[in-house]
């Protein structure tokens, strides 16, 4: 078993605090977006200095396991990270493998550095992801129904009359509602994200128009068309002046209230598979990923954004992403087979079974891990690396551990 250090990016919508009391340090006001547990080339854990993405390579049969790199590859396959949101992430969503590989090889051919702030695919890898919320989480996810979003419209043609705004914000709205009245769901879908991410200029100021519209209290916060996860209501009114504050003139303010909106409370997760677009908003968790950092981008950011892309990934259709909740000891997975996330609080002895490389991360509490031949005892923000040749580590301890593992059985 190997200890890590861990990386902590520091995105600008990171929060200042959660990922600095995890690791025992005072926040001193620098945004700490994410922490990454794993071997991804872009900030691999280190192990005595050398990065985790090289000890494998020197040696991945071994660490990995067979099953694993005849199936993944000789890489890590997936990626653990805490998540601290202080503001909205970018509307955004992942590829498909057999999109990511097309991509990929589009850019290396078109000699886009890995590193170029404009290059969409980093690497040739499918992220579906799972996020697990260690207090309460606001997260927008898959579309919302249509019936709900056109009466969502209504109410802002309403708003933008009734306050004398410009006509050219109310011919805007009109245009935008024009297309969501296609009577095909997924093209009016489709249309109404295009419409809007790819002229900023006019739409930015219609959010600002509808921001400064519905800021009035009398405008109501409530609607019943948009149940949220806990089964009460979030108005999507409350979604835009939100994300609108977050990021002035941006279309995709817009975007978001085409979005369900979920509230995760502690202990609940949301499984994410490629193409579905979503926003994190705020709240901090644990997420588990397949180990990519491929993110097309269509607004809430000052990143990089690549609308036709998006769109051509994106699913455009109303399902209900999959939401998770778990009892201590349970192993948490989407549809992939690159991740699982086994959970545990009070343990007086349980054994891991899940066979190939782990990875564990302590945010509380102290846990130790014993595989016969070693003992490693875990306390707030250690994490460890266990690789496939080594016997299953036993786990005793209480507070909140986090395994990452494959879901391969042999």
């Amino acid at each position: 078993m190997q200890r890590l250090t861990n990386t902590v990016k520091e995105y600008a919508w990171g929060a200042a605090s959660g990922i600095p009391e995890i690791l025992g340090r005072v926040p001193d006001g620098t945004p700490a977006a994410e922490l990454w547990v794993g071997a991804h080339p872009g900030a691999p854990s280190r192990v005595d200095g050398a990065g985790l993405d090289e000890l494998i390579a020197r040696d991945p049969q071994r660490l990995l396991g067979e099953a694993s790199v005849a199936r993944f590859g000789e890489r890590l396959p997936f990626l653990l990270k805490v998540l601290s949101a202080g503001t909205a992430l970018s509307i955004q969503c992942h590829p498909s493998l057999e999109q990511a590989a097309r991509g990929f090889a589009a850019e290396e051919a078109a000699g886009i550095p890995r590193d170029a702030p404009h290059r969409s695919y980093r690497d040739e890898w499918h992220k579906p992801e799972l996020l697990h919320a260690l207090g309460e989480f606001h997260a927008l996810c898959g579309f919302r129904p249509m019936q709900a979003v056109r009466a969502t419209l209504q109410r802002f043609e309403t708003a933008l009359t009734d306050t004398g705004a410009p006509s050219a914000q109310r011919q805007s709205l009109a245009a935008w509602q024009a297309v969501l009245q296609q009577s095909d769901e997924a093209l009016a879908l489709r249309d109404a994200v295009v419409l809007v991410l790819s002229d900023p200029g006019r739409f930015g100021s219609l959010a600002d128009a509808l921001a400064d519209a519905l800021a009035d209290p009398a405008v109501g916060r409530v609607d019943p068309d948009h149940p949220s996860h806990e089964g009460s209501s979030v108005d999507p009114v409350l979604t835009l002046l939100e994300t609108h504050a977050d990021f002035p003139r941006d279309p995709g303010a817009l975007v978001a209230v085409l979005l369900r909106r979920y509230l995760l409370r502690e202990g609940e997760s949301l499984a994410l598979e490629s193409g579905i677009l979503h926003a994190y908003l705020r709240g901090v968790g644990i997420e588990i990923m397949s180990s990519s950092d491929n993110v097309l981008r269509g607004g809430l950011t000052h990143k990089h954004t690549d609308v036709p892309e998006l769109v051509r990934t994106v699913r455009f259709d109303t399902r209900t992403p999959q939401v998770l909740t778990v009892d201590d000891a349970a192993e948490l997975r989407g549809t992939t087979d690159d991740f699982v996330l086994t959970v545990l609080s009070l343990v007086r002895e349980q054994r891991l079974t899940r066979p190939g490389p782990l990875t564990a991360l302590c945010t509380s509490g102290t846990f130790t891990l014993d595989t016969g031949a070693q003992t490693v005892t875990l306390r707030q923000g250690e994490a460890v690396f266990v690789g496939a040749d080594e016997a299953r580590p036993a786990v005793t301890g209480e507070g909140a551990l986090f395994v990452a593992s494959t879901a391969l059985t042999a």
